[in-house]
C-alpha cells in the first residue's frame, strides 16, 4: 500500500496504490507539460534557525494605521502597483492585493501547506499530506517561527496581517478551512512547496505523486516510469534569455523571462509592482501565498529562474535488523535509534470525514519514505529543508545595483535549484546554474539510494557560488536557459563539463530542443530593437520540423520508388508540410498536421523528445502516422488542414485546483491560443488538453491551453529602463472582473502590454487608487 495505518509498519511515501493506479488508467487527460517551476518561487520558503530572541510585542502592529500607510494604483489591466513607507507596509499591500485578486487560491496553497489538503479534497490529496507530515512540516514552522530574525519575522507578519485585514474587510469571503492566518503558515506554505517540488530529486518510483495525477507530475517532474531511472529528472520547462549590447541597436542589454508554469491551481504567477520607501523599486512576478516577488527587474538589473537538476536530494538505504530494538539502524559499526511518532490525517469522504491515524520514522539522515523488505527501509532528505530562507535571498536580490551586489546575494544559496539569467544596465549578462548541492565523498553512486549505515555517505558541507557552472558576459553575445545542459547555454564562451564533481549538474547531457532554437534564433539576432525582443519572444519557429524535413524529404523519394502506393497516400499531407516555413500561428494549418505527426511519432507528454521504437528504424511506419496523423484531424473536425488557432484555444475557468475538474467546453467561450508544445523546440509556448469523447457523458474536439507562457516579461536596460509584460489570463481570478481574461487576448495576439515602472508613469495612467480595506476610488485624469 501507498500508505499504511498504525497497525502496520511506518507510513511510507512511496509504494504501490491500486486506487491511484485506477485513476491513472481512467484520466483522459495525459501528459500535460508544466514545471511547477519554482515552487518555492518564492518569497518566504524557508527559515533557518538562527540565535535570536523570540518575537515579541514589539513586532506588533496596527493593521488599520499600516493599511492607511498604503497606496495601490491599478492600471488598465488591473496590475497593482503598492507604494508604502516600509518594507512592512508593502508586503502587507501584496498580501491584500493577492487576497483581493485571488484569496480562494491563496487559502488553496495554504490548505497544503498545513498538511490539510486531504479534508478538502479527500484521498487525492494524501500523498501530499503524508509528505508534509513525514517531514514535520508544520511543527517545524511553528518552532522556527519563534527564532526567525526580526526582519523577516516582520514581513512574515506583515504579509499574513494583509490576508486577516481582507477577510475583516470582507465577511461575504468565506473561507473554506483557515479562519486565520499565522506567521508560520507562510514557513510551512514554503517548505511544502520545497517538497513538491524537490522531492523529485531523490528519483524515487513514480509511484509517489504529491496532489494531481500522474500526468501533470511527469511534465513537472519527469517521473520515472522504473524507481532510481538515471532520466528520471530531465523533464522539465521554461525559458529564459539575455542579450548582450553588442548585438542590440540601442547598445543595452535586453532580458527575456518566461517561466512555463500551470495556467490552474498553486502554480500560476502573480504579477505586482512594489515600491519601498526603505530603498526599492521592483516589478515582477510570485507565487500566491508568497510575500515577496521573486523575478522579474529593479531600474538596474533583473533575473529570470528557470529550473535544472543539480543533486541536492539524497536516499539513504537504512537497516533495522535489532531483534531487541525495532527503532536501532546500523550506523559505523553499531547502532542508532530511530524516532518514531503518530499523527492524524483527516480525509474527506463524501460529506463525511475519516480520521486515519499513521505511523512516521525518521533517522539522523531524514524521515523513512519507503520500505524495502522486512528491515530495509530508505530515508530522504533535501539539502537545507529547514535552514534556507529565500525571503532572505531575494531581499538583497531587489536591492542590488550592479553584478558584483546581485553575486552576492546568490552567494547565499538560500535557493535549492533553479538556473538563474540576468542582465544589467552595465551591459552585462550573466547564467548561473543554482543550487544547494551538497558536497559527497568520490566512489558511491549518489543517484541510487546509498549505504545509509557508513558515515563516508555523510554530507560534507554545501559547494559555493564559485563551484557552480556559471556564465559572464560570454564572447557569443547571449546566454540561454531552457531546462538544459548547462554546459550548452551559448554559443562561445561555455562552462566546461569536466571542472566539476559528476554529481553536480545531473542535466548536463540534455540539451533540448528549445535550448537549440533559442540559441539559433539568438545566433542569429543583429542590431535589434526592443520592439523586435519582444517580437522575438512569440517566435514560433520549430526546430523539429526545421531539421527534421529535409530529411524525411529524402526518404520520401526512397519510398517512392520502393512503396508507391503509401507514398502516394502520404504525399498530399507531406508536400503540404513541404510547402512551409516551418513556423507556428493562429493561421497555421501546417503546424497542426505537424504536430499531430510528432505526437504519433514521440506520444502526448513531456518532454517525448524521444522516437518511440517501432518509428527508429522503419520510414514506411514514419510515413504511415503521418497519415494516421492527418485522419485524426479530419475526423474530428472534417478537413485535415485546420488552422492551429482554430484547433488550439484558451479558456478559462476559475477556482479550480485539479486539472481533472476544469470544465473546459467547446460550447464556451475561446480565443485562439499560438503557443505550441515546447518538445517540437521553440519560443512561444503552450501544452494543451487533447480531444476528449465520452460517448452520452461529455465530446470536447478542441484543445485547451493548461499549461505554458505564464509571466512573460522582456526588459531593456537602458538609462530608463522599459519593460513588457503579460499574465496568461489576467490579473484577477473573479469571473465578473474585466480582468478576468483580457491579458488572453494579448497572448492569443502575441503582443505584450508596456509595463509602467517610474512612478510619475503610474500615477498618470493608474484607473483606480485606494488604501487596502477601502473601495478603489476610479481616476479620470491620474491619481496624484
Amino acid at each position: 500500500m501507498l500508505v499504511r495505518s498504525i497497525e502496520s509498519s511506518p507510513a511510507t511515501i512511496v509504494g504501490s496504490n491500486s486506487w491511484w493506479r485506477a485513476r491513472k488508467r481512467s484520466a483522459a487527460w495525459r501528459g500535460f507539460s508544466c514545471l511547477l517551476v519554482v515552487g518555492m518561487l518564492l518569497g518566504f520558503c524557508t527559515t533557518g534557525v538562527v540565535p535570536a530572541l523570540a518575537q515579541d510585542a514589539s513586532t506588533e502592529f496596527d493593521a488599520d494605521q499600516l493599511a492607511q500607510s498604503v497606496k495601490i494604483y491599478r492600471d488598465s489591466f488591473g496590475v497593482p502597483h503598492i507604494d508604502g513607507p516600509t518594507d512592512v507596509s508593502v508586503v502587507f499591500g501584496l498580501a491584500y492585493c493577492q487576497a483581493e485578486d485571488y484569496f480562494w487560491q491563496i487559502e488553496d496553497s495554504y490548505i497544503l501547506g498545513l498538511g490539510r489538503y486531504s479534508e478538502i479534497y479527500g484521498r487525492k490529496g494524501l500523498n501530499s499530506d503524508l509528505l508534509n507530515r513525514a517531514f514535520e512540516i508544520v511543527p517545524s514552522a511553528q518552532r522556527d517561527e519563534k527564532t526567525m530574525e526580526p526582519e523577516l519575522y516582520k514581513l512574515a507578519r506583515a504579509y499574513t496581517a494583509g490576508l486577516n485585514f481582507f477577510l475583516a474587510k470582507n465577511p461575504e469571503v468565506k473561507p473554506r478551512l483557515i479562519d486565520k492566518f499565522e506567521p508560520w503558515m507562510v514557513l510551512a506554505f514554503g517548505r511544502q512547496l520545497i517538497l513538491e517540488m524537490g522531492f523529485r530529486y531523490t528519483r524515487l518510483t513514480d509511484e509517489f505523486m504529491p496532489r494531481s495525477n500522474k500526468e501533470i507530475w511527469t511534465a513537472q517532474a519527469g517521473a520515472a516510469t522504473q524507481p532510481y531511472n538515471e532520466e528520471f529528472r530531465q523533464h522539465v520547462g521554461s525559458n529564459a534569455w539575455a542579450i548582450a549590447p553588442s548585438r542590440t541597436k540601442s547598445k543595452h542589454a535586453m532580458l527575456f523571462i518566461n517561466p512555463h508554469q500551470p495556467w490552474f491551481g498553486f502554480g500560476q504567477f502573480y504579477e505586482a509592482h512594489m515600491r519601498s520607501g526603505e530603498g526599492w523599486n521592483f516589478t515582477g512576478a510570485t507565487f500566491f501565498g508568497n510575500p515577496m516577488l521573486a523575478l522579474g527587474h529593479n531600474e538596474y538589473l533583473g533575473w529570470a529562474f528557470t529550473v535544472n537538476e543539480p543533486d541536492i536530494a539524497d536516499v539513504w538505504r537504512e537497516t533495522f535488523d535489532d531483534p531487541n530494538n525495532p527503532l536501532a539502524y546500523r550506523y559505523d559499526g553499531g547502532y542508532r535509534v530511530a524516532t518514531e511518532w503518530k499523527d492524524t490525517v483527516r480525509i474527506k469522504k463524501g460529506t463525511k470525514f475519516e480520521d486515519k491515524v499513521f505511523t512516521f520514522r525518521k533517522t539522523h539522515h531524514g524521515p523513512i519514505v519507503a520500505k524495502e523488505n522486512a528491515t530495509t527501509f530508505l530515508s530522504a532528505n533535501v539539502a537545507k529543508l529547514y535552514e534556507a530562507n529565500l525571503l532572505r535571498q531575494v531581499m538583497k536580490l531587489v536591492r542590488a545595483k550592479n553584478i558584483d551586489e546581485f553575486k552576492a546575494g546568490m552567494s547565499l544559496l538560500n535557493f535549492q535549484f533553479m538556473n538563474t539569467v540576468y542582465a544589467d544596465r552595465d551591459g552585462n549578462i550573466f547564467y548561473l546554474y543554482n543550487g544547494i548541492i551538497p558536497r559527497r565523498e568520490t566512489g558511491h553512486n549518489w543517484s541510487k539510494p546509498v549505504d545509509g549505515s557508513s558515515p563516508k555517505t555523510e554530507w560534507n558541507g554545501y559547494h559555493e557560488l564559485a563551484d557552480l557552472p556559471q556564465v559572464l558576459n560570454p564572447p557569443s553575445g547571449f546566454v540561454q536557459s531552457c531546462n538544459s545542459s548547462p554546459f550548452t547555454v551559448t554559443d562561445d564562451g561555455n562552462a566546461h563539463e569536466m571542472d566539476f564533481p559528476p554529481y553536480m549538474a545531473e542535466d548536463k547531457h540534455d540539451d533540448k530542443r528549445r535550448a537549440k532554437i533559442s540559441r539559433y534564433l539568438l545566433r542569429q539576432m543583429h542590431d535589434i530593437t526592443f520592439d523586435d525582443w519582444q517580437r522575438a519572444a512569440f517566435d514560433t519557429t520549430l526546430y523539429w520540423p526545421l531539421t527534421e524535413l529535409p530529411r524525411f524529404q529524402e526518404e520520401f523519394e526512397t519510398l517512392q520508388a520502393t512503396n508507391p502506393t503509401l507514398a502516394r497516400q502520404a504525399q498530399p499531407y507531406f508536400e503540404h508540410l513541404l510547402d512551409w516555413d516551418c513556423r507556428g500561428g493562429n493561421d497555421s494549418t501546417q503546424a497542426t498536421l505537424c504536430y499531430g505527426w510528432y505526437e504519433e511519432l514521440y506520444g502526448f507528454g513531456y518532454p517525448a523528445e524521444k522516437l518511440k521504437p517501432q518509428f527508429v528504424n522503419s520510414p514506411e511506419a514514419r510515413f504511415k502516422a503521418l497519415i494516421t496523423a492527418a485522419g485524426k484531424i479530419k475526423a474530428l473536425f472534417g478537413d485535415w488542414k485546420m488552422p492551429w488557432g482554430e484547433v488550439y484555444r484558451l479558456q478559462r475557468h476559475a477556482d479550480v485546483a485539479d486539472f481533472f475538474d476544469i470544465p473546459f467546453n467547446d460550447n464556451e467561450p475561446s480565443l485562439p491560443s499560438p503557443g505550441l508544445p515546447g518538445p517540437l523546440g521553440v519560443a512561444n509556448v503552450a501544452y494543451y488538453t487533447p480531444s476528449v469523447s465520452i460517448p452520452l457523458v461529455r465530446s470536447m474536439k478542441k484543445h485547451y491551453g493548461v499549461v505554458g507562457n505564464t509571466y512573460m516579461c522582456t526588459v531593456e536596460f537602458g538609462p530608463r529602463v522599459q519593460g513588457a509584460s503579460l499574465t496568461q489570463f489576467g490579473s484577477s481570478g473573479h469571473p465578473d472582473s474585466p480582468h478576468f481574461f483580457d491579458q488572453a487576448k494579448l497572448l492569443s495576439e502575441s503582443r505584450l502590454k508596456p509595463e509602467l515602472f517610474y512612478w510619475e508613469d503610474v500615477e498618470a495612467q493608474a484607473k483606480v487608487v485606494y488604501h487596502p480595506g477601502e473601495k478603489p476610488q476610479a481616476v479620470a485624469t491620474g491619481a496624484k
